[in-house]
């Protein structure tokens, strides 16, 4: 995934660059995420950013950005664009020395782009981080006009954003369409021709019951579990083998069998997860509890000869800590051990700390 992201950079050429994506400034207040950290990324983060501060200029946090440069003015002074070196340097003379970006690094910024970064700092220079790091805030259920069509409030969500952007839900599938959705989506087996013909009769008579008791029958099949299990082992990097060198075989289907057993019996999360991260540390821990913490033992391994113990302790903790902010958090975390970079507002020394604590 780093290197899809770094592409562009490593690619990019003052002629693959030459074309300006249309850029729409907005009515209203300017937000970080939306209009400016797209600007940003595009053409002041390769060298502003990370472990890369030219100039001793940084724009990956806020904080950094309101600092001096080497120049000993304010990269962003908030409120005050005319005061802002950013600004600035964007509107210099592009045959001047200070003019940002450089020719080599690509093209100037537009007009709009312009705007909305001389806009942003002027309304006090705010920041934000993507919206998956964002406090959620309740929305109001909005209102649609096919209100026949829903059946929860997620589907007003829906309806309302599909109406804007004047599209149509698909129709309502038959019975055997959605018989076929529901058995491969829960338990990943297609249903039998018994199965089809008892729900096609109980369809006809009450479309949404049929639907409701069908899932309750499927989710309460041992299926169920093994089908759902097989991502979270995934994220666990279930194997039965060391993984490395020899690749000697290494059992490990109790901690398989019990992440199915915790689907099927509908573990409620929170103990799902204080199980694995810490199973053989609750009171009167039972031998369930201490399997549970397996997914810290997935780590690879290597029996060869002349291989350093201490080597593969410090990969097998470095793994500890990717895999586990990979699974409970969808973050990379692993990237922030060398470098930060613009995509996650996580700090290159957050990573160590985090690793100390496994340690």
């Amino acid at each position: 995934m780093l290197r899809l992201f770094y592409i562009p950079f490593l690619l990019a050429t003052p002629a693959l660059l030459s074309a300006a994506p249309k850029v729409v400034v907005p009515d209203g207040p300017i937000e970080y995420s939306r209009d400016v950290r797209p600007i940003i990324n595009s053409h002041c983060i390769a060298c502003h950013g990370g472990v890369k501060k030219s100039g001793g200029v940084s724009f990956l946090f806020r904080e950094e950005a309101l600092e001096k440069g080497e120049s000993g003015r304010p990269t962003v002074l908030p409120g005050d664009p005319d005061a802002s070196e950013m600004i600035k340097r964007i509107i210099a003379d592009p045959n001047s020395e200070t003019f940002m970006p450089p020719a080599d690094h690509g093209r100037s910024l537009n007009e709009a782009e312009i705007e909305i970064l001389t806009r942003w700092v002027k309304e006090g220079a705010k920041w934000g981080d993507h919206w998956s790091f964002e406090v959620p805030e309740r929305k109001d259920v909005p209102e649609v006009k096919e209100k026949d069509w829903v059946k929860t409030p997620i589907d007003s969500f829906l309806l309302a954003n599909m109406e804007a952007k004047g599209i149509q839900h698909a129709p309502v599938g038959t019975p055997s369409e959605i018989l076929r959705r529901l058995t491969f989506d829960l338990i990943g087996l297609p249903p039998t021709l018994s199965e089809l013909e008892a729900f096609e009769t109980a369809f006809a008579t009450d479309p949404d019951k049929a639907m409701a008791e069908k899932a309750d029958e499927l989710m309460a099949r041992s299926q169920f579990g093994e089908r759902w299990a097989v991502h979270w082992l995934d994220l666990a990097r279930y194997a039965d083998s060391e993984g490395l060198g020899v690749d000697n075989v290494r059992l490990m289907h109790p901690f398989r069998d019990w992440v199915v057993k915790a689907f099927n019996e509908d573990m409620p999360f929170d103990e799902f997860t204080i199980k694995q991260m810490a199973g053989d540390l609750l009171p009167n821990s039972t031998l369930e509890d201490k399997i549970a913490t397996s997914f810290h033992r997935m780590t690879q391994s290597n029996g060869e000869g002349g291989t350093d113990d201490e080597e593969f302790r410090v990969m097998a903790l470095m793994d500890r800590v990717s895999t586990t902010w990979q699974a409970w958090q969808g973050v990379t975390f692993g990237c922030v051990q060398c470098h930060s970079h613009p995509y996650e507002p996580i700090r290159h020394e957050e990573y160590f700390t985090f690793m100390s604590f496994f340690n």
